[in-house]
């Protein structure tokens, strides 16, 4: 779980990664999850603070169908036409407002009528990164922050209307300019929950990046004496840190996330973001110990932690993996291979098995059409096991009993042979399956 002074940070660096990425079609939507009352809202609005902009707070659960998308209604162009449209939510108003205002002071002359529409010709989506946060430092630009709260408590038809408003930055044609930047903001949705939400499919949360945020006894009682709350408050909480807040199980978020294309998308935005925007961050917050653990959190929030510790491993470790073409390459006794497998961080061996293991589903059909070659591959895998230490040698086996072909064969059953018979009784496999396979 994340702290709300980190989470703070850990927003503030995806919302700036969107600015200054340059993938026009991939935007990084942050959605927290966390109790009610732990102070989410009150986090965007410093957020929006620090970046000397607005924050514009949407009750999700109180909204009612229309109230965001507008209702349609009639009026007359300057030509006399009659003209249908949909009056637009206050805020998209008040943002088309100050978006024509900036478009006027560059001294460019409005897009003619387009298949976009009226409503963005006033759009200046042009600009590289440097600039436009260059307009963010100097004030140029106040951005606008759309905080969309309890998103998961609303009501079918305006939960569909949110969800797109989220993940498209459109409302009824209009395209919200750059610097309005978007939250959203859920209640745990777990089938043991206490809170009565709306599920949020996978495909659906494989857009967001979720931050989850609990609360912290240590921050809160820091931010209690700074906004003055009494001291005897304060010190019964510090004596008694479990009657801060209700840390039911039914009341936490956990739901575990999963790697995808598209998160590996977004945290390559994340990751090429930082160098560019230290300027938002103070001096602490730019420590490198810092600026890793940050890093570290989001892509756990995004794409979990074991795929996380693997990939931020694999970057400290100067050694690669060996491919499994790699080693079926080499000789039966793997001459060339050898020192190297066994020079591997456990982490590397580890990954070395997982892509022999991947290869070996792929492959294992063909590789059994020649007799010869084949068992000088099962020599070779031997050769291979034979190098692992006996953490990983075990794991690799017991994966290997776990899997099958793309064409329905247990991996185990063709490739018994290939570790040790003290090896093998270790394994949870059947007496049935077991004999049947030292039968074969």
């Amino acid at each position: 779980m994340i702290t709300i002074n980190e989470a703070k940070r850990l927003i503030k660096r995806i919302l700036l990664a969107n600015i200054v990425s340059l993938k026009k079609d991939l935007a990084i939507t942050p959605l927290i999850s966390g109790k009610h009352g732990i102070g989410k809202s009150q986090m965007i609005k410093s957020i929006a603070e620090d970046f000397g902009g607005v924050c514009i707070t949407i009750e999700g659960g109180t909204l009612k169908e229309g109230e965001i998308t507008g209702l349609p209604y009639q009026y007359k162009d300057e030509n006399d036409n009659i003209r249908f449209r949909f009056l637009p939510y206050y805020a998209v108003e008040r943002i088309q407002t100050e978006q024509k205002r900036l478009f006027q002071l560059s001294g460019k002359e409005a897009a003619k009528t387009t298949l976009s529409g009226d409503e963005n010709r006033y759009a200046i989506e042009n600009l590289t990164p440097v600039q436009k946060l260059e307009m963010l430092r100097t004030g140029t630009v106040k951005p606008v922050i759309i905080f969309i709260d309890e998103i998961n408590r609303t009501e079918n038809s305006v939960y569909k209307e949110l969800m797109n408003i989220l993940l498209t930055r459109s409302v009824n044609g209009y395209n919200f300019p750059w610097w309005v930047l978007f939250v959203g903001a859920m209640n745990p949705s777990t089938q043991n929950s206490l809170y009565a939400t709306n599920e949020m499919d996978p495909a659906q949360l494989d857009r967001f990046l979720k931050i989850k945020v609990s609360d912290n006894t240590r921050e809160w009682l820091k931010y209690g004496a700074k906004e003055g709350i009494s001291s005897e408050i304060l010190a019964f909480i510090k004596d008694n840190p479990k009657c801060l807040s209700n840390n039911d199980k039914e009341l936490q978020d956990d739901e575990k996330p999963s790697p995808s294309p598209r998160g590996w998308d977004m945290v390559d935005s994340l990751l090429k973001s930082e160098p560019f925007v230290r300027d938002f961050f103070t001096y602490k917050e730019n420590d490198p110990k810092i600026v890793e653990k940050d890093m570290k959190n989001l892509v756990s929030a995004k794409l979990g932690t074991s795929v996380a510790t693997m990939f931020f491993a694999s970057m400290v470790s100067q050694a690669r993996a060996i491919m499994p073409e790699e080693i079926f390459a080499d000789d039966e006794k793997l001459t060339q291979f050898s020192s190297k497998i066994e020079q591997l961080s456990a982490a590397k061996k580890i990954q070395t098995c997982d892509l022999m293991l991947n290869y070996l589903k792929e492959n294992i059909e063909f590789m059994m059409l020649s007799k010869a070659q084949f068992e000088k591959n099962k020599k070779q895998l031997s050769k291979l096991v034979t190098l692992l230490d006996s953490s990983a040698r075990l794991l690799f086996a017991q994966k290997l009993s776990a899997a099958v072909s793309y064409d329905g064969n247990n991996l185990i059953e063709i490739l018994f042979d290939v570790f040790e018979k003290d090896l093998l009784d270790m394994l949870d496999l059947s007496d049935q399956t077991r004999k049947l396979i030292e039968e074969s």
